[in-house]
């Protein structure tokens, strides 16, 4: 039998947009606007849960309207289950985009399901638990030429296992990170970005290359070094058809945590990368995921529809990647827009893959 996924975000499709802000003349874009969203979600682990988030943007005085907009999005979310999720999310450009901040503050003690490490895992491995965790994670980057940034970036977390499984793996002590500790890490990175809208592109690419180290001179308890490539690329068939393609590849090299380890899979506010799989299903020290995308904005009105494809898988060594054993999932979409100045959608996704699947609505692109 199928294991079906309930990562489901509810965002009031069919109620207005609270916009504000003032605009310049009727032809630019609005300068600032606030979008307020209402949260409501079930899951068999949460029960009931709602809250509700806020998304801000804005642009630096004196920018073009055509300038891409600094965002800061707070949001807390409260389930049935006596659990809670608080985030915070600040995108920051200043000077012309020469500079760019970006910022992630959250708190949450959520459950989750731990399935062991590997990339055969069996389903029935399946255990809950319930994690307490602080994160901070900050980028600052500055433009050397155009187009191309480099930065540097820090991470901190600290993890508390609250509630395990006394019959499952976690409870036996076997697994790195399974009595929790700090992981504290401090990285360069290096990206190119020339999208023509960070929330809906049409044409131009995205790549970027970080190293992170983690080691007790940081803080950290746990000792490790992750390096990361994220590409994608956009192209546009024709005004209203676009195909959008992603390749990522994580390694790890030194003893990470598993909370820390390389995870195939989506949640809502997670990675986005194997959407119908829940994220962490499958994990270990290393990842490879490609994913193809076909959006048709608009079809009808404020409505449009997206098909996509993704394959991947994690490995223990970086060799052993084999394309035969790939996990994949298909799937399609529907978009609806909220504002037509930003191409901001809310999404609607539903993703199928060998005995999984899974339902995700939520705004913004999916990658």
């Amino acid at each position: 039998m199928k294991k079906r996924i309930y990562s489901i975000l509810l965002v009031a499709l069919f109620f207005p947009a609270f916009l504000s802000g003032k605009e310049e003349d009727s032809s630019s874009r609005k300068r600032s606007g606030t979008l307020i969203l209402p949260v409501l979600f079930y899951a068999p682990e949460t029960k009931w849960a709602g809250g509700v988030a806020v998304n801000y943007y804005f642009r630096e005085s004196g920018s073009a309207a055509s300038s891409r907009p600094s965002t800061v999005m707070p949001s807390i979310t409260y389930t049935q289950q006596n659990q809670i999720m608080s985030e915070l999310v600040a995108d920051l450009y200043w000077r012309d985009e020469a500079y760019h901040l970006l910022a992630y503050i959250g708190y949450k003690k959520f459950p989750d399901k731990f399935y062991g490490i590997g990339r055969n895992t069996p389903q029935n491995n399946e255990e809950n638990y319930t994690p307490q965790s602080a994160k901070v994670r900050v980028s600052i980057q500055k433009q050397i030429h155009s187009g191309l940034n480099a930065g540097i970036q820090y991470e901190f977390e600290r993890n508390k296992l609250v509630e395990v499984d006394p019959d499952g793996l976690l409870a036996q002590g076997d697994i790195l990170g399974g009595k929790g500790g700090i992981i504290s890490g401090f990285g360069l990175l290096l990206n190119r970005d020339n999208r023509d809208n960070i929330f809906y592109p049409t044409s131009g690419s995205y790549w970027q290359f970080t190293a992170t180290r983690f080691n007790s001179a940081l803080g950290s308890d746990y000792d490790f070094t992750r390096y990361n490539v994220d590409i994608r690329q956009y192209l546009s068939l024709s005004s209203s058809h676009i195909l959008a393609l992603q390749g990522y590849l994580n390694i790890i090299t030194g003893e990470p945590p598993f909370q820390k380890m390389s995870m195939l899979g989506d949640r809502v506010g997670g990675s986005n990368l194997m959407r119908g799989y829940v994220e962490g299903r499958y994990r270990d020290k290393h990842m490879m995921t490609f994913q193809i995308e076909y959006r048709f904005m608009p079809v009808w009105w404020k409505f449009g529809l997206v098909a996509f494809a993704a394959a991947g898988d994690v490995s223990d060594k970086i060799g052993d990647f084999f394309v035969q054993d790939f996990k994949y999932v298909m799937g399609g979409g529907i978009r609806f827009l909220i504002n037509r100045k930003e191409k901001l959608n809310i999404r609607l996704d539903l993703a199928y893959g060998k005995d999984t699947s899974g339902m995700y609505i939520t705004i913004g692109e999916a990658f």
